[in-house]
Protein backbone atom coordinates (compact mmCIF):
# COMPACT_ATOMS: atom_id res chain seq x y z
CA UNK A 1 0.00 0.00 0.00
CA UNK A 2 1.42 3.60 -1.24
CA UNK A 3 2.59 5.96 1.82
CA UNK A 4 1.59 9.68 1.65
CA UNK A 5 5.12 11.69 1.87
CA UNK A 6 5.68 15.14 2.36
CA UNK A 7 4.51 18.02 5.27
CA UNK A 8 1.76 16.66 7.58
CA UNK A 9 -1.26 18.68 6.83
CA UNK A 10 -2.53 21.60 9.31
CA UNK A 11 -5.87 20.61 10.92
CA UNK A 12 -8.02 22.47 12.98
CA UNK A 13 -8.38 20.23 15.74
CA UNK A 14 -4.10 20.08 15.73
CA UNK A 15 -4.38 23.99 16.13
CA UNK A 16 -6.42 23.63 19.66
CA UNK A 17 -5.53 20.59 20.77
CA UNK A 18 -1.58 22.14 20.77
CA UNK A 19 -3.01 24.94 23.28
CA UNK A 20 -2.64 24.44 27.06
CA UNK A 21 -6.30 23.58 28.20
CA UNK A 22 -6.75 26.78 30.12
CA UNK A 23 -5.74 28.66 27.60
CA UNK A 24 -7.90 27.07 25.34
CA UNK A 25 -11.00 27.32 28.18
CA UNK A 26 -10.18 30.83 28.33
CA UNK A 27 -10.36 31.34 25.13
CA UNK A 28 -13.83 30.30 24.46
CA UNK A 29 -14.66 32.07 27.62
CA UNK A 30 -14.23 35.34 26.38
CA UNK A 31 -10.96 36.26 28.89
CA UNK A 32 -9.01 37.21 25.88
CA UNK A 33 -10.64 39.57 23.78
CA UNK A 34 -9.32 39.26 20.50
CA UNK A 35 -9.18 35.75 20.02
CA UNK A 36 -11.90 34.62 21.86
CA UNK A 37 -14.82 35.25 19.10
CA UNK A 38 -12.50 33.59 16.85
CA UNK A 39 -12.35 30.82 18.97
CA UNK A 40 -16.44 30.34 20.02
CA UNK A 41 -16.85 30.38 16.25
CA UNK A 42 -14.20 27.92 14.80
CA UNK A 43 -15.20 25.28 18.12
CA UNK A 44 -17.99 22.82 17.17
CA UNK A 45 -21.13 21.27 19.09
CA UNK A 46 -18.94 18.18 18.87
CA UNK A 47 -16.05 18.87 18.87
CA UNK A 48 -14.42 17.52 21.83
CA UNK A 49 -11.65 19.39 22.01
CA UNK A 50 -13.66 22.53 22.87
CA UNK A 51 -17.12 20.56 24.26
CA UNK A 52 -18.66 23.66 25.47
CA UNK A 53 -18.15 26.30 22.36
CA UNK A 54 -20.19 26.45 18.91
CA UNK A 55 -19.52 27.04 15.28
CA UNK A 56 -19.63 26.87 12.28
CA UNK A 57 -17.72 25.70 9.48
CA UNK A 58 -17.32 28.85 8.55
CA UNK A 59 -15.62 29.36 11.51
CA UNK A 60 -13.28 27.37 11.57
CA UNK A 61 -11.58 28.62 8.30
CA UNK A 62 -11.89 32.30 10.39
CA UNK A 63 -9.33 30.62 12.90
CA UNK A 64 -7.13 29.27 10.77
CA UNK A 65 -7.16 31.77 8.71
CA UNK A 66 -6.19 34.13 11.61
CA UNK A 67 -3.15 31.89 13.01
CA UNK A 68 -1.83 31.17 9.58
CA UNK A 69 -1.94 35.69 8.87
CA UNK A 70 1.21 36.09 10.95
CA UNK A 71 3.11 34.00 8.94
CA UNK A 72 2.16 36.08 5.59
CA UNK A 73 3.88 39.12 7.46
CA UNK A 74 6.95 40.50 6.65
CA UNK A 75 9.35 38.82 9.26
CA UNK A 76 7.08 36.66 10.51
CA UNK A 77 7.53 33.23 8.19
CA UNK A 78 10.70 32.19 9.87
CA UNK A 79 12.99 33.82 6.82
CA UNK A 80 15.48 36.37 7.68
CA UNK A 81 14.22 39.71 5.98
CA UNK A 82 17.28 40.65 3.21
CA UNK A 83 19.83 43.04 4.85
CA UNK A 84 19.74 46.22 4.69
CA UNK A 85 22.27 48.42 2.26
CA UNK A 86 23.74 51.47 3.85
CA UNK A 87 25.45 54.37 2.04
CA UNK A 88 29.15 53.93 2.87
CA UNK A 89 30.35 55.97 6.05
CA UNK A 90 31.63 59.38 5.81
CA UNK A 91 34.61 60.96 7.84
CA UNK A 92 33.83 61.48 11.79
CA UNK A 93 34.52 65.28 11.16
CA UNK A 94 31.77 65.29 8.43
CA UNK A 95 29.35 63.31 10.35
CA UNK A 96 29.62 65.53 13.37
CA UNK A 97 29.24 68.86 11.52
CA UNK A 98 26.14 67.20 9.82
CA UNK A 99 24.39 66.66 13.37
CA UNK A 100 25.53 70.05 14.61
CA UNK A 101 24.52 71.78 11.42
CA UNK A 102 20.86 70.73 11.60
CA UNK A 103 20.70 71.82 15.10
CA UNK A 104 22.44 75.26 13.91
CA UNK A 105 18.95 75.77 11.90
CA UNK A 106 17.07 76.08 15.34
CA UNK A 107 16.07 79.75 15.17
CA UNK A 108 14.92 80.93 18.43
CA UNK A 109 13.48 79.37 20.97
CA UNK A 110 11.59 75.58 20.10
CA UNK A 111 8.15 74.24 21.93
CA UNK A 112 6.86 71.27 21.99
CA UNK A 113 4.04 69.59 22.88
CA UNK A 114 2.80 66.08 23.13
CA UNK A 115 2.62 63.15 26.18
CA UNK A 116 4.96 61.72 28.42
CA UNK A 117 4.82 58.88 30.58
CA UNK A 118 7.48 56.62 32.63
CA UNK A 119 8.59 56.89 36.60
CA UNK A 120 11.19 58.84 38.78
CA UNK A 121 12.14 57.99 41.98
CA UNK A 122 11.94 60.16 45.06
CA UNK A 123 14.58 60.76 47.37
CA UNK A 124 13.31 58.81 50.32
CA UNK A 125 13.46 55.77 47.43
CA UNK A 126 9.28 55.85 46.22
CA UNK A 127 9.16 55.27 42.59
CA UNK A 128 6.15 57.93 41.20
CA UNK A 129 4.85 56.51 38.53
CA UNK A 130 3.17 59.27 35.42
CA UNK A 131 1.45 59.63 32.11
CA UNK A 132 0.82 63.61 31.70
CA UNK A 133 0.40 66.09 28.58
CA UNK A 134 3.31 67.98 28.61
CA UNK A 135 4.60 71.31 26.92
CA UNK A 136 8.17 72.00 26.49
CA UNK A 137 10.23 75.56 25.63
CA UNK A 138 14.07 75.27 24.77
CA UNK A 139 16.42 78.31 24.19
CA UNK A 140 20.06 77.35 23.76
CA UNK A 141 22.06 76.45 25.74
CA UNK A 142 20.57 76.34 29.19
CA UNK A 143 16.70 77.54 29.18
CA UNK A 144 14.53 75.54 29.60
CA UNK A 145 10.41 74.59 30.61
CA UNK A 146 8.67 71.58 30.61
CA UNK A 147 5.77 71.31 32.21
CA UNK A 148 3.68 68.26 32.70
CA UNK A 149 -0.29 68.72 33.92
CA UNK A 150 -3.10 66.49 34.00
CA UNK A 151 -6.68 67.85 33.44
CA UNK A 152 -4.71 71.27 33.73
CA UNK A 153 -3.27 70.24 37.13
CA UNK A 154 0.09 70.32 37.23
CA UNK A 155 2.28 67.36 38.31
CA UNK A 156 5.68 68.38 37.53
CA UNK A 157 7.74 71.44 36.37
CA UNK A 158 11.35 71.01 35.53
CA UNK A 159 13.09 73.79 34.10
CA UNK A 160 16.04 75.86 34.01
CA UNK A 161 17.78 79.63 33.00
CA UNK A 162 21.14 81.26 32.89
CA UNK A 163 21.63 81.46 36.98
CA UNK A 164 19.87 78.10 38.38
CA UNK A 165 17.45 74.88 38.04
CA UNK A 166 14.43 73.64 39.87
CA UNK A 167 12.40 71.23 39.87
CA UNK A 168 8.95 70.03 41.33
CA UNK A 169 6.60 67.48 42.08
CA UNK A 170 3.24 66.94 43.31
CA UNK A 171 3.81 64.11 45.15
CA UNK A 172 6.25 65.93 46.91
CA UNK A 173 4.90 69.22 47.13
CA UNK A 174 8.36 71.05 47.44
CA UNK A 175 10.44 72.85 44.93
CA UNK A 176 14.39 71.26 44.54
CA UNK A 177 16.36 74.55 43.59
CA UNK A 178 20.26 74.90 43.05
CA UNK A 179 22.36 77.45 41.01
CA UNK A 180 24.22 76.31 38.39
CA UNK A 181 27.95 74.65 39.37
CA UNK A 182 25.97 72.63 42.51
CA UNK A 183 25.51 69.79 40.27
CA UNK A 184 26.87 67.51 43.03
CA UNK A 185 25.24 68.72 45.78
CA UNK A 186 21.57 68.85 43.50
CA UNK A 187 22.99 65.37 42.59
CA UNK A 188 21.09 63.26 45.56
CA UNK A 189 17.89 65.62 45.38
CA UNK A 190 16.90 65.47 41.59
CA UNK A 191 15.21 62.28 40.16
CA UNK A 192 15.63 64.12 36.34
CA UNK A 193 17.34 67.26 35.51
CA UNK A 194 16.77 69.93 32.86
CA UNK A 195 20.07 69.44 30.84
CA UNK A 196 19.37 65.41 31.04
CA UNK A 197 16.83 65.97 29.04
CA UNK A 198 17.83 68.06 26.44
CA UNK A 199 20.62 65.66 25.93
CA UNK A 200 18.26 62.37 25.86
CA UNK A 201 16.44 64.95 23.20
CA UNK A 202 19.66 65.17 21.20
CA UNK A 203 19.63 69.08 21.36
CA UNK A 204 23.02 69.75 22.31
CA UNK A 205 25.96 69.82 19.68
CA UNK A 206 28.19 67.08 19.41
CA UNK A 207 31.54 68.58 21.10
CA UNK A 208 33.95 68.91 17.63
CA UNK A 209 36.85 70.89 19.55
CA UNK A 210 36.65 69.36 23.15
CA UNK A 211 38.14 72.15 25.87
CA UNK A 212 39.40 69.28 27.72
CA UNK A 213 41.62 67.69 24.49
CA UNK A 214 44.74 67.44 26.38
CA UNK A 215 42.21 64.75 28.60
CA UNK A 216 39.18 63.01 26.12
CA UNK A 217 39.79 61.73 22.72
CA UNK A 218 37.15 61.46 20.02
CA UNK A 219 37.05 58.00 18.47
CA UNK A 220 34.47 56.75 15.84
CA UNK A 221 32.84 52.38 15.85
CA UNK A 222 31.46 51.62 12.47
CA UNK A 223 28.82 48.74 12.72
CA UNK A 224 26.49 47.35 9.96
CA UNK A 225 24.08 49.84 10.92
CA UNK A 226 25.38 53.04 12.95
CA UNK A 227 28.30 55.53 13.11
CA UNK A 228 29.20 56.28 16.56
CA UNK A 229 30.98 58.92 17.76
CA UNK A 230 32.78 57.79 21.37
CA UNK A 231 34.22 60.26 23.13
CA UNK A 232 36.95 58.58 26.15
CA UNK A 233 38.64 60.11 28.75
CA UNK A 234 42.02 59.48 31.04
CA UNK A 235 41.40 59.05 34.54
CA UNK A 236 44.33 59.81 37.18
CA UNK A 237 46.03 56.79 35.90
CA UNK A 238 46.25 57.50 32.57
CA UNK A 239 43.36 54.89 31.62
CA UNK A 240 40.89 55.52 29.34
CA UNK A 241 37.21 55.46 30.00
CA UNK A 242 34.38 55.63 27.69
CA UNK A 243 31.78 58.73 28.65
CA UNK A 244 30.00 59.36 25.93
CA UNK A 245 28.26 57.86 22.71
CA UNK A 246 26.44 59.57 19.52
CA UNK A 247 25.27 56.30 17.46
CA UNK A 248 24.32 58.53 13.94
CA UNK A 249 22.05 56.57 11.13
CA UNK A 250 24.58 55.74 8.04
CA UNK A 251 21.25 55.76 6.45
CA UNK A 252 19.03 58.79 6.08
CA UNK A 253 18.80 60.89 7.91
CA UNK A 254 22.18 60.15 9.36
CA UNK A 255 21.13 62.18 12.43
CA UNK A 256 21.34 60.74 16.53
CA UNK A 257 19.74 58.00 16.73
CA UNK A 258 20.99 56.86 20.54
CA UNK A 259 22.80 58.65 23.12
CA UNK A 260 24.61 57.07 26.05
CA UNK A 261 26.55 59.04 28.75
CA UNK A 262 28.45 56.99 31.11
CA UNK A 263 30.00 57.26 35.08
CA UNK A 264 33.49 56.87 36.00
CA UNK A 265 33.11 53.20 36.30
CA UNK A 266 31.41 52.64 32.87
CA UNK A 267 28.10 51.99 34.45
CA UNK A 268 25.36 54.43 32.38
CA UNK A 269 24.05 57.18 33.46
CA UNK A 270 21.88 57.88 31.09
CA UNK A 271 20.28 56.14 27.33
CA UNK A 272 18.06 57.40 25.11
CA UNK A 273 16.50 56.50 22.05
CA UNK A 274 15.40 59.03 19.41
CA UNK A 275 12.87 58.36 16.62
CA UNK A 276 10.91 60.16 13.78
CA UNK A 277 12.86 62.54 12.47
CA UNK A 278 10.25 65.52 10.94
CA UNK A 279 11.10 68.56 9.65
CA UNK A 280 10.09 71.77 12.05
CA UNK A 281 7.88 74.05 9.85
CA UNK A 282 8.88 73.54 5.89
CA UNK A 283 12.80 74.68 5.98
CA UNK A 284 13.61 74.02 9.94
CA UNK A 285 15.91 71.43 11.36
CA UNK A 286 14.76 67.92 11.48
CA UNK A 287 13.95 66.75 15.14
CA UNK A 288 12.49 63.75 16.79
CA UNK A 289 9.09 62.90 17.64
CA UNK A 290 9.34 60.56 19.94
CA UNK A 291 12.46 60.02 22.85
CA UNK A 292 12.64 57.00 25.34
CA UNK A 293 15.37 57.78 27.80
CA UNK A 294 16.47 56.01 30.98
CA UNK A 295 18.48 57.12 33.94
CA UNK A 296 19.45 53.97 35.62
CA UNK A 297 20.87 55.01 38.65
CA UNK A 298 18.78 57.91 39.39
CA UNK A 299 15.78 55.53 39.17
CA UNK A 300 14.09 56.94 36.45
CA UNK A 301 12.44 56.29 32.65
CA UNK A 302 10.61 58.66 30.49
CA UNK A 303 8.79 58.60 26.64
CA UNK A 304 7.86 61.74 25.08
CA UNK A 305 5.89 61.31 22.03
CA UNK A 306 5.96 65.30 20.48
CA UNK A 307 2.40 66.02 18.93
CA UNK A 308 4.59 69.28 17.34
CA UNK A 309 7.33 71.20 17.74
CA UNK A 310 7.47 75.07 16.65
CA UNK A 311 9.35 77.89 17.02
CA UNK A 312 8.46 80.86 19.24
CA UNK A 313 10.60 83.79 18.62
CA UNK A 314 8.92 85.88 20.96
CA UNK A 315 9.70 84.02 23.86
CA UNK A 316 13.06 84.64 24.91
CA UNK A 317 15.33 84.41 28.13
CA UNK A 318 13.63 86.84 29.89
CA UNK A 319 10.13 85.44 28.76
CA UNK A 320 8.04 84.38 31.99
CA UNK A 321 8.66 80.88 30.37
CA UNK A 322 12.22 80.47 32.06
CA UNK A 323 11.59 82.36 34.98
CA UNK A 324 12.87 80.99 38.52
CA UNK A 325 9.53 79.62 40.64
CA UNK A 326 9.30 82.58 43.43
CA UNK A 327 9.98 79.80 46.15
CA UNK A 328 13.18 79.19 45.13
CA UNK A 329 13.89 82.60 45.99
CA UNK A 330 13.51 80.99 49.94
CA UNK A 331 16.05 78.84 49.13
CA UNK A 332 16.51 74.97 48.17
Amino acid sequence: MATRSGPRRLRFVDVVRSLDPRIRQRLCRGLHAPYSVAFRVAAGKRNTVFPDCRASRIGRVFLLTFLALPATLPGCNGKRSPSVSYPDPVPQTEAIGRVNGNLARIAGTLRASGSADGYFTLTDGRRVHFSLDGVMFYLAPMYFRFDLKKFGDRQLLIGSNEREYWFYSKEEDRFHCREHGDGGAMAGELPVRSDQIVEALGLTPIPEHDPDAATTTCIQRITEAFQEILFLSFDEDGRLQLRKEYWLDRGPPRLVRRVIFRDEVGAIEMQSELDDYRAVESDGPLLPHVMEATWPAAGGKMRFRVGSWSTVPQVGPVSPQFAAPPECRSGP
